[in-house]
């Protein structure tokens, strides 16, 4: 059975692209976070819709670290390398001493910098992050460039997206798997500089990324099926969320949920408000994702355990108050029909 030509020159012109989004200049120190409080998740989704792809899936996957001792070594290894620049060179010829032309470098400019960022970071509880993702589209039309991830920085670096189109990335988005330990790029930051698959937070600076949307942005969403938050914030209806927020992740029995309407705020909330969510990170790995197809967006949650995924889930029903929540399937349906984009009805069985 042959395909329809027009149908083949119409699945021609659809692109798929897997991505990554790490720090743009490998510099393993830098702890990058949005610089408008509890509004990236918002602006990512505001940027789906202005995109409109075909799809995209992205994930946002987290895990408490400890990098002490590779911490130690990585700021051992730039000290040892600054002192190396600052030891002259001689001249073959004329036997006299010369500055190293490395003096004059952002890398030796910047060493003190960074290694005062090292202590910092050392003296804090850890997350590592890790952001990935796929984008179907028209050829020509958008890309992951459209997110709003450039402007996550801190004064040593910047995200960046890195683009693939190495199929086996679907069974990293599938499977929810991230690179949990990222010693090893500390360990070549002195040498051949690597950009690492996934990048440190503090707790704190994970809130920034970890969050449902509010404020003005979340206003304009029109792909989120939302609801206004339940989060009364008196003090009697405080307690009240805390006290309830177990029976209602009892009702959870799957590690994968979707959110059937996102609760959302019409105002910025109160860093005091939002302090529980400093205690997301948790030992194994938790992901806050966007499937976005058809114009509409969902938002899911994992865990590994049925169990964990109760604690992620109550952890944010202490901020934003009673919450919808339905099992998930690990595949988005968009997939199923990607085949028969690509390639035409020959693709199907």
């Amino acid at each position: 059975m042959t395909s329809n030509p027009a149908q083949k020159k119409e699945s021609a012109k659809k692109r798929v692209r897997f991505f990554n989004v790490s720090l743009r200049n490998g510099i393993v120190v830098s702890t990058p976070a949005y610089p408008e409080k509890q509004a990236f998740l918002g602006h990512v989704i505001r940027a789906l819709e202005s995109s409109n792809p075909d799809f995209a899936w992205i994930q946002f996957l987290f895990v408490s670290s400890d990098y002490s001792s590779a911490l130690v070594r990585l700021k051992n290894s730039m000290h040892r390398a600054k002192a190396s620049i600052e030891q002259p060179t001689i001249d073959m010829i004329s036997g006299e001493e010369r500055d190293r032309r490395e003096l004059h470098r952002d890398y030796y400019r910047r060493s003190e910098s960074r290694m005062k960022k090292v202590d910092d970071i050392a003296t804090k509880p850890t997350v590592t992050l890790a952001i990935q993702g796929m984008w179907v589209c028209d050829k020509g039309a958008s890309s992951p460039n459209s997110l709003p991830f450039d402007h996550c920085l801190d004064e040593h670096d910047s995200l960046a997206v890195f683009q693939y189109r190495d199929p086996r990335m679907l069974l990293e988005l599938v499977d929810r798997r991230m690179v949990v330990d990222i010693s090893e790029y500390f360990d070549r930051y002195t040498k051949s500089r690597m950009e690492p698959p996934s990048f440190l937070v503090t707790p704190e600076e994970l809130v920034s990324y970890i969050h449902l949307p509010a404020g003005e942005v979340a206003k304009s969403l029109s792909s989120l099926e939302d609801e206004e938050s339940k989060r009364d914030y008196s003090q009697g209806k405080v307690e009240e969320d805390e006290e309830n927020k177990e029976s209602q992740s009892s009702e959870i029995s799957s590690k994968l949920v979707r959110f059937v309407k996102v609760p959302t705020t019409d105002e910025i909330l109160e860093d005091s408000a939002i302090q529980p969510l400093s205690h997301l990170a948790a030992s194994t790995v938790r992901t806050l994702e966007l499937v976005y197809s058809g114009k509409k967006t969902e938002v899911l949650l994992s865990a590994e355990t049925v169990e964990d995924m109760r604690k992620f889930a109550g952890l944010l029903s202490v901020v934003y108050g009673g919450m919808k929540l339905e099992g998930a399937e690990p595949q988005p349906k968009f997939l199923r029909e990607l085949p028969r984009m690509l390639f035409g009805n020959s693709a199907m069985p």
